[in-house]
């Protein structure tokens, strides 16, 4: 529920892909302020929000994120949020395992 009022946020009209309600229609609202922090994407449940419209790898970084929440369900959102702090958003083990699924590079 909290990524469909996050999505209301991107003043956009979402679409379904792959069994996620997907809000990639530009940076309008919560997404463009998302592309002003260097955000490309940020996935809540089974909503993905991307300032970009949303393929190939970045689609399948965004869709590992869903299977983190299918396998941590309530527990995903504060897991990452407690990771993020010693880890930040580069060495977050919940990101590099997201990374390693869409075959982006180390980094």
């Amino acid at each position: 529920m909290i990524g469909v009022v996050l999505g209301g946020f991107t003043f956009q009209w979402p679409r379904i892909h792959g069994g996620a309600l997907v809000f990639d229609r530009g940076p309008r609202g919560l997404s463009w302020v998302m592309s002003r922090m260097h955000r490309s994407a940020m996935t809540v449940g089974f909503v993905i929000l991307s300032a970009v419209p949303l393929d190939g790898t970045l689609l399948s970084h965004e869709r590992h994120h869903i299977r983190q929440y299918m396998a941590w369900g309530p527990l995903f959102i504060p897991a990452y949020l407690v990771l993020a702090v010693p880890f930040g958003y580069r060495r977050h083990p919940f990101e590099r395992a997201a990374r390693r699924a869409a075959g982006e590079p180390e980094r």
